[in-house]
């Protein structure tokens, strides 16, 4: 049997056509739907976003300051107070901040103790070999506002009035302190450099003089090079040598301790040149044969010098001054005691420049008219007041 096809081959072609047309539109329809999908996904996280990170930012201004942008708009009760609302908003912000307070809060230490070197200097007593004496029946601190009040009694050997009085008043108004470090000369460098403080304690000669005294080879105070004679050092192999000796070991196995060291260190120099003779290895004031240190000395923060090296006392007072302001004077009577001694009964206040109780300040002097000086070493309260201390018990 035979099939006779009576559509044109135009006609067939054109049918092949429209069936492919039809697929690539159906192909286009389906990608353009998957694109339309895309978007809407796409638009949804990009407005999510937004929202996302227009919330954070309300949170973070909320959090830091509590200014928002939009005027209407109002912060969460959930967000707490704003950071910057804080006073010591730089000290709570991160850690390092607080780090950096310590080196601070370490320097604004104070030392309550310097109040009797204060008291120590400036009062007058006739066993030091004044005319007049001084002796406090109360004491009161205010380190706040860096204020002593105290209540007295004086007398002078003349029994001539007001005269304790106005020593004590002229003492105060002419005492300054000094402060500074003890300085050591280092052997690799050459340079000096301060000796920390715990190395160092103060004490006087028998002619009053005052010397730190250098506790060298404590662990913490490296030593530096010391001259053992004009033109002959020891040498870094020599220092080698030293140490291994020290740290050999023993037959029951424990590790031999360094040997201490006590250097005398002159604190106090008439001008600048006995400083520098000093420094040098030349103390003018060593006992003959007495065996003189180079490279050691006593660096001061107050004590000033005119053009001809000599010490300038008002320079010194008007720099490192004891007082603020003169001392107030209130409650003042004079009369007999049971002795029949003439005896004046006054009230004082005493404002102090605040440098000197900072515990930062080391090696603290105050030093009198008379250049008789007081250190944290050396407070000599006997006599200072007018009833010796006397232990309490509780009922």
């Amino acid at each position: 049997m035979y099939e006779i096809s009576l559509v044109p081959d135009v006609k067939s072609e054109l049918i092949k056509k429209l069936k492919l047309r039809n697929f690539v539109f159906l192909v286009c329809l389906i990608v353009a739907a998957s694109c339309g999908g895309v978007f809407l996904i796409l638009f949804g996280i990009t407005g999510g976003q937004g929202l996302t990170l227009k919330a954070q930012d309300k949170e973070m201004a909320c959090r830091s300051d509590g200014i928002l942008k939009d005027k209407n708009d109002r912060c969460d009760s959930s967000y707490g107070t704003a950071i910057m609302k804080f006073e010591n908003e730089k000290e709570l912000l991160t850690i390092q901040d607080q780090m950096k307070n310590l080196s601070y809060l370490n320097g604004s230490k104070i030392k309550i103790s310097r109040v009797f070197n204060i008291m120590d200097t400036i009062l007058p007593r006739m066993d030091r070999g004044d005319d007049n004496t001084i002796q406090i029946n109360k004491l009161t601190t205010d380190i706040s506002n860096n204020t002593l009040f105290f209540e007295a009694m004086g007398y002078s050997s003349n029994n001539i009035g007001y005269r304790a009085l106005e020593a004590f008043k002229k003492n105060a108004a002419r005492a300054y302190y000094d402060y500074g470090s003890y300085m050591r000369q280092d052997y690799e460098t050459g340079d000096f450099v301060a000796i920390p403080s715990f190395c160092i304690t103060e004490e006087r000669d028998k002619a009053g003089i005052l010397y730190g005294i250098y506790h060298k080879g404590m662990p913490g105070c490296e030593a530096p090079m010391v001259e053992k004679e004009e033109d002959e050092t020891v040498d870094s192999e020599e220092e080698d040598e030293d140490v291994a000796e020290d740290e050999e070991e023993t037959e029951a196995g424990e590790t031999k301790k360094n040997e201490i060291q006590d250097i005398r260190i002159r604190r106090t120099y008439n001008d600048s040149s006995d400083r520098d003779d000093y420094k040098n290895g030349n103390d003018r004031y060593a006992a003959e044969g007495a065996e003189k240190i180079k490279g050691y000395y006593f660096e001061s923060k107050c004590l000033q010098y005119d053009e001809k090296g000599k010490f300038d006392e008002p320079s010194t007072l008007s720099t490192c001054p004891l007082l603020t302001e003169d001392p107030s004077i209130s409650n003042s009577s004079y009369g007999r005691d049971n002795d029949e001694r003439m005896v004046l009964t006054f009230s004082a206040s005493l404002n102090i420049s605040k440098d000197v109780f900072l515990s930062s300040n080391k090696h603290m002097v105050v030093v009198g008219p008379t250049r008789q000086n007081v250190t944290d070493s050396y407070i000599q309260i006997r006599g200072m007041f007018a009833q010796a201390a006397h232990d309490t018990e509780e009922k």
